[in-house]
């Protein structure tokens, strides 16, 4: 099972959904990059997710790296699936809308 950090997104203005995220593989312990940075579509991080593999935010406060809240996949009643932040108490304090447009 990988773990990936995502640090952007880009999203439809029109739809309001994310359509693009960059990503990276990350070690979790350290919050360090284990890849390159890779633009992909949504799809790639759900068929991730579905793999088994885990999706978090990150965040960088004074050069450093934070995980933020984990990524959920939402279903969309057109059929596709999309991305969210996964809030599983009800209060987070950041969200995936508040990372860095790319």
């Amino acid at each position: 099972m990988a773990t990936y950090a995502i640090d952007g997104v880009r999203i439809d203005h029109v739809t309001g959904r994310i359509t693009h995220v960059r990503w990276a593989l990350v070690n979790p312990k350290t919050n360090e990059l284990l890849s390159p940075h890779e633009i992909v579509e949504v799809k790639a991080v759900v068929d991730a997710m579905h793999a088994g593999n885990l999706v978090w935010s990150l965040f960088t406060l004074g050069g450093m790296n934070f995980l933020g809240p984990k990524i959920k996949a939402v279903a969309h009643m057109d059929g596709n699936d999309g991305i969210d932040t996964d809030i599983p108490d009800g209060h987070i304090e950041k969200s995936i809308d508040d990372l860095p447009a790319i």
